[in-house]
């Protein structure tokens, strides 16, 4: 094996985490070398600060909007990127008057709209960059490793060329064990399940939403005579006001189990939004599964929610969810 790409598996192998800067700074690097992104002197490359900043700012943004993954242990002084993309998920929200979490590459108007605002925070991760990143890096395993040269001056990354084009070659591998060390990472940080997947759609914009009218008709058999009752006011709603509902959020779950699934009104759907119901509604669903289930003819949905039953998920979920 080529002793440039053993050192950098060294690193990801002994590298010392108390969050997950190193690894951001790493995928970023290999991510802008795949795309051609870097400035090109010769026989060296040059990657700037403020683009590595930019990779690690949407990586942030789409764990941090789409799931509200944690980046460190300490919960109540998480790591300051992971502060300043907070600030910036909760300023969109604010400007753009929405709840709905985007994709990071679906930024760029608002980003243009508000160009002081996107400059400040890059400028903001590249100071931390500067100071507690970019040179820890380079150590692991008690050794400092010779895989780039820094110029904090212009705050840039330096490669030879030949080593970057290694980079390029292997580029799909070190990015696949880097979200592994991430996904293991987050496993410590958070108690949300499905954490792999969540990390890898996250970093390649690929989370998709699936139809749940299949469990409509479903649904629908705990109410007689045509009245449709809203599972959180049991008000009666209209069947063309009909929608269904992940009571722990779709964004801590990241999966459709009927289990978890109820009947409400669109309003109340777009109001509730992310956020994670109280005990009494915790309770009412466990009452709801227990009577959907003396309606069900389908085997396999009985099956699968005389399981959830039986093991609980609806406590064992959302105390995960809220601790």
């Amino acid at each position: 094996m080529d002793k440039y790409l053993q050192n950098w598996l060294d690193i990801l192998q002994g590298m010392a985490n108390d969050n997950t800067y190193k690894l951001a700074w790493g995928r970023s690097i290999v991510e802008i070398i795949y795309m051609n992104e870097y400035v090109n002197h010769g026989d060296k490359i040059e990657i700037p600060f403020s683009l590595i900043s930019h990779h690690m700012l949407k990586y942030y943004w789409n764990q941090t909007f789409f799931f509200n993954l944690k980046q460190s242990p300490n919960q109540k002084k998480p790591p300051r990127v992971y502060q300043i993309v907070s600030n910036l998920i909760d300023q969109y929200k604010q400007i753009e008057n929405t709840n709905i979490p985007i994709w990071f590459n679906r930024l760029e108007t608002f980003f243009v709209k508000n160009s002081i605002l996107y400059e400040k925070t890059i400028l903001n991760i590249s100071k931390i960059l500067k100071i507690d990143v970019c040179w820890r890096f380079l150590k692991a395993n008690g050794i400092e490793y010779d895989i780039y040269t820094l110029d904090e001056k212009k705050e840039t990354v330096i490669f030879n060329k030949r080593d970057a084009m290694i980079i390029k070659e292997y580029a799909i591998v070190l990015t696949q064990i880097m979200n592994y060390r991430w996904a293991q990472l987050l496993e410590q940080f958070n108690r949300s399940p499905r954490i792999v997947s969540k990390v890898q759609g996250s970093m390649n914009n690929q989370i998709r939403r699936k139809n749940l009218a299949k469990y409509k008709e479903i649904l629908l058999k705990q109410f007689k005579n045509g009245l449709i009752k809203d599972f959180y006011t049991g008000e009666t709603i209209e069947s063309n006001d009909i929608s269904i509902d992940h009571v722990i959020p779709w964004s801590f779950m990241y999966s459709d189990d009927l289990w978890n699934l109820v009947i409400t009104s669109k309003s109340n759907n777009s109001k509730k939004s992310n956020n994670i119901p109280n005990e009494e509604v915790i309770n009412k669903l466990k009452q709801r599964n227990e009577s959907l289930l003396e309606l069900l003819n389908d085997e396999k949905s009985k099956i699968e929610l005389r399981n959830a039953i039986e093991l609980d998920y609806v406590t064992k979920f959302y105390y995960d969810a809220i601790i």
